[in-house]
């Protein structure tokens, strides 16, 4: 009989049902080319290629800016709770493994046992009788897993493994590029800080003169009220750029796992305006989005899982016994006569059910028609984000292009202004004029320079690129099994 369930087992032992996961073509679900945005710089970009997405954040110039991407890389607690869902998902791993193996209990026992004058009791002792039972030994099995259940739902394990190591991954991009929009913004608003400052200086200014003149009487008292009005209007505009700077900061703490501090964060780098990346093509993304191929591993799931439904409309084998030693002394629990057991294989043929096993399969392959599904979405949106942000940053850059060129204008008006009072040809008042022209263009441009950084960075982001040059704290989890 041994022979025969060995030679059945290693019949068997291939044997899978349900059907086979095959990887979709990404080719299909995006397209073969992104659409021509029809802006200077963006379609013929001569940016960095895939292999240069990795350390993005580094293109900005900002030493701070990258040793907080470092914190946040270990501190930031949505992508330890992600890191979790990883050790979570290897502990399921590791219980439907367990199903594969031999399954082997101890088992020990003493108990006191009766049966009443009038009772049946085919199991006990005699009618009127009480007696005392120990017992020690142990019981085992075996399944054999002859249509391949266990294997698919061993199979879908691993891909939902490998699906939440995909989601840290994911996560981190999205926390990156969170972080390096919220450095962006504090460093501008730095910026504004400063430039507004200069803006309140010159209304002050033009306040001085303006009351000069009207004490001199060569000008109407409404000369300076008109340039109070407008340096309390310069002032007005202080106290939101000091709200907006504080709140950027608090969303780095937060980002880098640390409480809002006034130490944490200098954001006084000069950033410098990365290149424009290249894009590649659309299918590239199932390799460069974490967030694809995490949907790509849960269709894989999903297919495995159908596998695992059908397996349980066939018969089951399994091999099991056991043994123990039952005695009513404890001094006679080790003698021979005191040994019982039993061993042999267990066949489960499933006849009816109600139907459960039918509907079983049905619900798995609607999941697993959800997850295509789901992939494809995954797709498409990954397209849409870096068609998106790539036109984003293209027009971004244009009208910077544009702020860069009106603002040197304004500084050749200043410095025509300052030399045609040098000369005597007209007074301070047009020289005021000029430098707040130019102040308020420095403002808009401050702006501009933000938005295209910004959108840089989305674009970045929508390629896929971060995980990677960190992966040793990104994925650290996928290395660790659950104790």
């Amino acid at each position: 009989m041994r022979a025969a369930l060995f030679a059945l087992a290693l019949l068997t032992a291939g044997c899978r049902v349900g059907p086979d996961y095959v990887r979709p073509d990404p080719a299909g679900s995006a397209g073969l080319a992104w659409r021509d945005t029809g802006a200077r710089g963006l379609d013929a970009a001569k940016g960095p290629e895939t292999a240069d997405l990795a350390r993005w954040w580094t293109r900005l110039g900002s030493d701070e800016l990258d040793a907080l991407a470092l914190r946040l890389v270990r501190q930031n607690l949505p992508l330890e709770q992600a890191r979790q869902r990883v050790l979570a998902a290897q502990a399921q791993r590791a219980i439907v493994g367990s199903e594969r193996a031999p399954q082997l209990n101890a088992e020990a026992a003493a108990m006191r046992a009766g049966t009443g004058d009038e009772s049946l009791n085919f199991a006990g002792p005699p009618q009127g009788k009480t007696v005392d039972v120990y017992a020690i030994g142990g019981s085992g099995g075996w399944e054999l897993d002859l249509w391949g259940r266990v294997g698919r739902l061993q199979e879908a394990a691993d891909a939902s493994v490998e699906a939440r190591v995909e989601d840290v991954r994911a996560a981190t991009v999205a926390m990156l590029a969170r972080l390096a929009l919220a450095y962006v913004d504090a460093t501008a608003q730095r910026a504004r800080l400063d430039a507004l400052a200069r803006s309140v200086a010159l209304e002050d200014q033009a306040v001085e003169l303006a009351r000069t003149l009207v004490d001199a009487g060569t000008a109407p008292r409404f000369d300076l009220d008109r340039a109070e009005l407008e340096a309390a209007r310069a002032r007005s505009r202080l106290p939101d750029a000091e709200r907006a700077l504080r709140a950027a900061e608090n969303r780095i703490a937060v980002l880098v796992g640390e409480l809002p501090s006034d130490e944490l964060v200098a954001a006084t780098d000069a950033l410098v305006l990365p290149p424009i990346p290249a894009r590649g093509v659309p299918a590239d993304l199932l390799v460069r989005r974490a967030d694809v191929r995490a949907a790509e591993r849960r269709l894989a799931a999903a297919v495995a899982e159908i596998g695992a439904a059908e397996g349980e409309r066939y018969p089951r084998l399994s091999i099991g016994g056991t043994v123990a030693l039952r005695a009513t002394e404890p001094g006679t629990l080790t003698d021979a006569d005191a040994l019982s057991w039993s061993f042999g294989p267990e066949l489960v043929l499933p006849i009816l059910d109600g139907g459960r096993r039918e509907a079983r399969v049905a619900l798995r392959e609607v999941g697993a028609e959800e997850a295509r599904l789901a992939f494809e979405h995954a797709m498409l949106e990954a397209a849409e984000e870096v068609e998106n942000a790539g036109e984003a940053c293209a027009r971004a850059r244009q009208t910077l292009d544009r702020l860069d060129t009106a603002a040197q204008a304004a500084r050749a008006a200043v410095a025509h202004a300052e030399e045609l009072r040098a000369s005597g040809m007209q007074g301070l008042a047009p020289v005021l004029a000029a430098r707040r022209a130019e102040v308020a263009l420095e403002v808009e441009r401050i702006q501009a320079r933000a938005t295209a950084l910004a959108a840089t960075i989305d674009l970045y982001r929508a390629l896929g690129g971060g995980w990677e040059a960190l992966e040793d704290q990104v994925a650290g989890a996928a290395g660790r099994e659950p104790r």
